[in-house]
């Protein structure tokens, strides 16, 4: 009897062993599937996490906006490519808790520009101040028009770039506003002509020097000049892809200039230069300029030639720019 159990319970135990050795594969298999299933799922979340990561633009510090602040860069806008603009500027600081420092005082400045080419960029805007509307084009003379990756890594730090920039304001205010009678279009109108030169010092730095003519048809003096020498420079410094600063100045410099009859005539000098500091932030479309300066124009054919006031805190306005391009 006892041998017999024996056996029994030995059958048993081995069939027991053989059902168990039955079941590891669909056990196996379940667990790899399981491991798969995870593996799947933790990518698909890395996916969606990469979709949502900012990536920014691939551009070297002169291609980042058309803009600095107020002053055109040397680049203009790809072939096909457009940029909307709209600008901000307030009151001084100095004007008071009243009106909340400045805020209370705005001027608005909004435009389009389009590139036609890869080396000619063309744009209209419309500012409330002084109500005046004005085009221009810009045209890339020396420096690569487009820029390859390659390019984008190295910042191109040993090109030079310079464009030739033409702007042409026309002063809408009613006739009244402008000057007296007998009063002609021609009174309405100033022009801007400017080579602008730029280089990369290093792959942080970008610094420019924009010589400049202004033309103003309407002279409050017969002994003053019409036209008017401007020497400018910016510079641009990134921190990050997403963050840099910038800074731009502007004055007349020369104190005569000839008439077309030869005759020198007088040009008023402002005893200060415009002067602007600001800090920019870049999205993948978006760029969101911030400054402070002592001009509340924006446009160039004022701006460069008024007088703006000191760079003091309380003669200082901070304003904005919204960028878009597409």
């Amino acid at each position: 009897m006892d041998s017999r159990n024996r056996i029994v319970g030995m059958k048993s135990f081995i069939l027991k062993a053989l059902g168990t050795m039955a079941l590891l594969p669909s056990v196996h298999a379940a667990k790899i599937t399981e491991t798969d299933t995870l593996a799947a799922s933790f990518k698909e979340s890395a996916d969606n996490r990469s979709l949502t990561t900012y990536i920014p633009p691939a551009l070297s510090l002169e291609r980042k906006s058309l803009r600095i602040i107020n002053m055109q860069g040397a680049v203009g806008l790809p072939k096909g490519e457009w940029e909307l603009f709209i600008q901000h500027r307030f009151g001084t600081f100095g004007s008071g808790a009243y009106n909340w420092y400045g805020l209370d005082q705005s001027y608005m400045r909004i435009g389009m520009d389009a590139g036609l080419s890869d080396r000619l960029t063309v744009g209209v805007s419309r500012s409330s101040m002084n109500k005046i509307a004005d085009a221009y084009f810009k045209y890339q003379i020396k420096g690569k028009a487009k820029q390859s990756d390659k390019i984008a890594q190295s910042e191109n730090k040993s090109e030079v770039t310079a464009s030739w920039y033409s702007n042409v304001s026309v002063n809408t205010q009613l006739r009244g506003n402008i000057s007296p009678e007998p009063f002609y279009f021609s009174n309405r109108l100033r022009f801007v002509n400017t080579l602008i030169i730029s280089k990369n010092i290093n792959d942080r730095l970008l610094l420019a020097v924009t010589p400049s003519l202004v033309h103003v048809n309407l002279v409050d003096l017969a002994t003053e000049s019409n036209d008017i020498a401007v020497m400018g420079a910016y510079g641009r410094m990134k921190f990050s892809d997403r963050y840099a600063v910038t800074a731009e100045i502007q004055k007349p410099f020369l104190s005569s200039m000839p008439s077309p009859s030869g005759a020198m005539k007088t040009v008023n000098i402002p005893a200060n230069p415009y002067m602007a500091l600001g800090f920019e932030i870049y999205t993948a479309k978006h760029v969101f300029q911030l400054s402070v300066s002592n001009a509340q124009s924006m446009n160039e054919s004022f701006y460069m030639t008024q007088e703006n006031g000191s760079f003091q805190t309380s003669n200082l306005r901070f304003g904005f720019n919204i960028v878009r391009r597409w």
